[in-house]
């Protein structure tokens, strides 16, 4: 792992101002002549000194990337983690950090399978830095519209999120969603990826990526989710990766 202290990183912020991230940028190892993929296997953001790679954890692998550079995603729609400004629980889900801001990036070889990188790759997070006296104002008003509810029309389901609103100010700034003090109910982005560790010859059935059947090498890979009625994951979008070795054309003949 290569945790850069949040100083070597431009990362630190002064004492009367909070940031909050919207989106993140990575730029993968490749080696050269530019052929072959490195293992940046990880990328986690890690605020106010706590990973949170249980909610955001990036591939950083060029065939696998999930944060590509902006230029390089078509029409430029990049993946962002929450709306920034917003007053809506469900929308400013942004990363938020009071006093400091890193990430940690796994580029092995550290764990079983991980090759590492050896090539130099860069890792950018794009945000706003606030004064606080200027939250109310960049806020609308500055209180998080507590209680709110998450609606299913297809399966006629709702899940109510019932706390009391939060005034967005210094103080309560890691109380809100995407914080690392939150009370319950939390609210944050959800970003993750999976490897299959295991062989996939469809003969075994669906393959689950379970962390616990060691389908998975690490438990922020883990895609098998034991909700009970006190968790719930809304999925915006799922994407699937061809293997290695069927990225490159087939031989002639």
């Amino acid at each position: 792992w290569n945790r850069p202290t949040p100083a070597a990183v431009g990362g630190e912020l002064e004492a009367d101002e909070r940031g909050e991230i919207v989106f993140a940028e990575i730029q993968p190892p490749v080696n050269a002549p530019g052929l072959n993929d490195e293992d940046l296997r990880k990328v986690v953001i890690i605020l106010d000194g706590h990973e949170v790679g249980e909610y955001i954890s990036l591939s950083g692998i060029r065939t696998t990337l999930m944060a590509p550079v902006k230029e390089r995603i078509w029409g430029a729609k990049l993946y962002s983690f929450g709306t920034p400004r917003s007053t809506n629980p469900l929308l400013n889900t942004t990363p938020k950090y009071k006093s400091n801001v890193t990430v940690a990036c796994l580029a092995g070889p550290a764990a079983a399978g991980i090759t590492g990188a050896g090539q130099q790759y860069r890792v950018r997070l794009w945000g706003y830095v606030y004064k606080t006296t200027e939250l109310p104002a960049a806020f609308n008003g500055g209180v998080m519209l507590f209680p709110c509810y998450l609606r299913d029309t297809a399966r006629r389901r709702t899940v109510n999120i019932v706390k009391a609103a939060i005034p967005i100010n210094g103080d309560t700034w890691q109380t809100l969603p995407g914080g690392v003090n939150q009370g319950i109910p939390k609210i944050n982005p959800f970003a993750r990826y999976a490897y299959n560790a295991l062989a996939t010859d469809g003969l075994q059935g669906d393959y689950q990526f379970r962390f616990t059947q060691a389908g998975v090498i690490d438990e922020n890979e883990n895609l098998y989710f034991e909700f009970d009625d006190k968790d719930a994951l809304l999925v915006e979008g799922l994407a699937v990766s061809p293997s290695f070795d069927t990225l490159m054309p087939p031989a002639p003949g």
